[in-house]
């Protein structure tokens, strides 16, 4: 199984389609992968992205995932 930092990503709504977008770049890759996820996934992934880091993309199993944490860990507040 292969992990690879995700170098960048973009998130976005069509106002004239009514549907959320996903792009993400991988480390090392020049394409831009987009996804079209439902509401409930854009939530989920928006909050992960923003929140979380860094995050990497399991190629094999085609999946995003956090760093690992300590348990009990809580997000700093400013």
């Amino acid at each position: 199984m292969a992990f690879k930092k995700v170098d960048n990503y973009w998130l976005g709504y069509s106002v004239g389609q009514k549907r959320f977008f996903f792009y993400y770049r991988l480390e090392g890759e020049g394409k831009v992968t987009q996804l079209f996820p439902t509401p409930e996934e854009f939530i989920g992934l928006s909050d992960m992205f923003r929140n979380e880091g860094p995050i990497s993309y399991n190629t094999a199993g085609k999946y995003f995932v956090t760093s690992a944490e300590e348990i009990g860990e809580e997000e700093s507040t400013p």
